[in-house]
């Protein structure tokens, strides 16, 4: 298993393949055609990393990092989001391999922190790769 962090190009299809799967075990709606194009541009503008997981050729997982400017830590942050490996290749590493390769990003672009909002029920699952440190709780107000 290898990882690295996604270009756009030929293996756009993959990533879309990802996240759809992702958004389907969260149930959510899939991305159409119009929300790849804003992902796309905001992968473009380096508004969203993403990391991709590969067995050979293949993508199995994927992850991503947007950066914020926070005004608590007067520097950008990242926020780690689109965690996803598909559930044949869980148990494999990957998981771990996305988190560090995340990580190493935030360090070599000065992110003063690197921040995960989770279920319940995967808390024990993040910090297990690294996510030690809870503050407060999130809210959010869906327009």
């Amino acid at each position: 298993m290898t990882v690295r962090q996604f270009v756009p190009g030929a293996d756009d299809w993959q990533l879309w393949k990802l996240e759809n799967g992702y958004l389907a075990e969260i149930g959510e709606t899939p991305l159409d055609e119009r929300k790849q194009a804003q992902l796309l541009q905001a992968i473009q503008e380096e508004r969203i990393t993403f990391f991709a997981a590969y067995r050979k050729t293949r993508m199995v997982g994927m992850c991503s990092v947007s950066r914020v400017f926070s005004t608590f830590a007067c520097a950008d942050i990242g926020v780690f989001e689109d965690f996803f490996v598909e559930p044949v290749f869980r148990k494999q590493g990957a998981a771990r391999q996305l988190a560090s390769a995340a990580r190493e990003y935030g360090r070599a672009n000065h992110l003063a922190s690197l921040a995960v909002t989770c279920a319940l029920c995967d808390e024990g699952m993040y910090r297990a790769l690294g996510f030690t440190e809870k503050l407060g709780t999130t809210l959010v107000h869906l327009s």
